[in-house]
């Protein structure tokens, strides 16, 4: 019997550590109409599964915490926007394949994350200090430098193009450099 029930617990603790971990971060997506529930489902999805290593990921690159939250999130067919803090929900593109939705829910995380971060300018010069290299450790760097290459074809108010050149011409231990001279936090990796 006690052998039974050991391998009993040994299987059970082996599907429990199979599963994702729970990220530390509620974040709670809608679908702002019906017709983006299967976006919804599959942000929802990414959170579930990638959470945990996101947000671990972007406290890690920045020495910042995450709100206490819950993130509330609309899913949308319109510009993604963090909603930064204060109530304002994350608007997120419902169109997106699923490896953009990724990248995006990681760069307007970015901006929740340093929001109060006192800078001036544009605050992708702020960010993009460190999501390149959170995209890198979570996806790896085909997938960032895929996602560098989406963002750079955005136009509109912000030159994403320009700001990831400017960014990228720095190393990864000058972007970190440049991120602790700017906050006062040091990078872990």
């Amino acid at each position: 019997m006690r052998l039974m029930t050991f391998s009993t617990l040994v299987a059970f603790s082996c599907v429990l550590s199979a599963q994702a971990p729970t990220p530390s971060l509620q974040v709670n997506f809608t679908a702002s109409t019906e017709k983006f529930g299967a976006a919804t489902e599959e942000y929802r999805a990414i959170w579930a599964k990638e959470g945990a290593r996101i947000v671990t990921a972007m406290e890690r690159a920045t020495g910042l915490r995450f709100e206490p939250g819950p993130i509330e999130v609309s899913v949308y067919e319109g510009t993604s926007y963090s909603g930064e803090r204060g109530g304002r929900p994350m608007l997120l593109r419902a169109s997106y394949p699923e490896e953009t939705k990724r990248g995006t829910l990681v760069h307007e995380l970015a901006h929740r994350l340093a929001a109060d971060v006192p800078f001036e300018g544009d605050h992708h010069d702020l960010i993009f200090l460190f999501v390149y290299d959170v995209w890198v450790g979570l996806w790896g760097k085909p997938f960032a430098d895929q996602q560098v290459r989406i963002e750079g074809l955005r136009k509109g108010i912000v030159d994403y193009e320009g700001v990831w050149k400017r960014t990228l011409a720095l190393s990864a231990d000058e972007r970190a450099r440049r991120w602790q001279e700017i906050t006062g936090r040091g990078r872990t990796q």
